[in-house]
């Protein structure tokens, strides 16, 4: 689940960009599903289905956040809870500003997300000698301290810095076989992990199909549904997300009362080594199973590298 979040802080756009990248969750946290993104800022997201609480806690060890038992509790005395709940508290609120704790339910299901402020790049200085070197590197490591039950544990990882890269990998569309005009399909591109997105109109049952072919999407007049048996839809769902559930066949769950939706798929992306940036080339060739009521075809399409021409700059 943890992906490789775009976070830009001070000028680094011009040479490159420095990311916060999350390490795998310790055993300690299992049964958690903890979601790096970018939005605005680094934002993580939480989803605890166990039946031990999280607790998070600020840069003073003091907690701010309880997650877990169907619900989300925060300390409304707390500064960090107001500090990480909205991009312009940081300015707005002082660290020290704290008060006597005032636990509150904030949300009634143990889902939560927030703009962790040790995950911010803005402050991190790039040495000139790390962004001449044209290479990856790490600068520094995070950690975000945490107790699920009674075990201490810490959500941690570290900045990367990336140079500018000299193109990216744009996945497309080529043929929708029998779906013709019943589905719109489209490549999501431009985020850390490529996606698609389907809406459907037709009046068959449409099954997408995962990495296993394992049926992993149903998209029918009801809306959207996951099956929680997927080994696919275990690596991709978002937090908030029906959770994956071992067993063999189907175990059906709504993610949507529309019929149209957008997932991660590895299938299309591409995140391994392109040895002649500067040239336009075809990376790979991929097909995604479908059903369309009793009959079987693929969506296909390819993974194209597009240089990108440097931009101008003035001495």
């Amino acid at each position: 689940m943890a992906g490789v979040i775009h976070a830009h802080g001070g000028d680094d756009s011009e040479s490159g960009d420095l990311r916060p990248v999350m390490d795998p969750l310790p055993a300690d946290l299992a049964g958690v599903r903890v979601q790096l993104r970018r939005t605005l800022a680094p934002q993580l997201l939480v989803s605890n289905d166990t039946d031990r609480v999280l607790t998070i806690f600020d840069h003073d060890a003091r907690p701010f956040l309880r997650i877990g038992h169907g619900e989300v509790q925060a300390d409304l005395g707390a500064a960090a809870f107001h500090r990480t709940n909205t991009l312009m508290a940081p300015g707005a609120i002082a660290e020290d500003a704290s008060e006597e704790a005032r636990w509150r339910t904030v949300e009634p299901e143990p889902n939560w997300g927030w703009f962790d402020l040790r995950l911010r790049t803005d402050s991190i200085d790039v040495p000139e000698t790390v962004r001449g070197h044209g290479k990856r590197a790490f600068i520094g490591a995070w950690s975000i301290p945490v107790q699920l039950g009674e075990r201490r544990s810490a959500i941690t990882g570290h900045f990367e810095f990336v140079p500018e890269p000299g193109g990216i990998p744009e996945a497309r569309i080529t043929d929708t076989g029998p779906l013709g005009e019943s589905a719109l399909v489209r490549a999501m591109n431009g985020s850390a992990r490529t996606g698609l997105f389907l809406s459907y109109r037709g009046n068959q049952p449409l099954i997408v199909h995962g990495a296993a072919d394992e049926p992993m999407l149903r998209f029918d007049s009801d809306g959207v549904a996951v099956n929680r048996h997927s080994p696919t839809w275990k690596e991709i769902a978002p937090a908030g997300a029906p959770r994956y559930q071992a067993g063999d066949g189907t175990d059906w769950a709504r993610v949507s009362s529309q019929r149209s939706y957008g997932w991660i798929d590895p299938r299309a992306g591409f995140t391994g080594t392109v040895e002649s940036a500067d040239e336009a080339s075809v990376l790979k060739r991929w097909t995604i199973p479908v059903t369309l009521g009793e009959r079987a075809s693929a969506i296909k399409g390819v993974t194209e590298w597009k240089p990108v021409e440097p931009l101008a700059s003035a001495h």
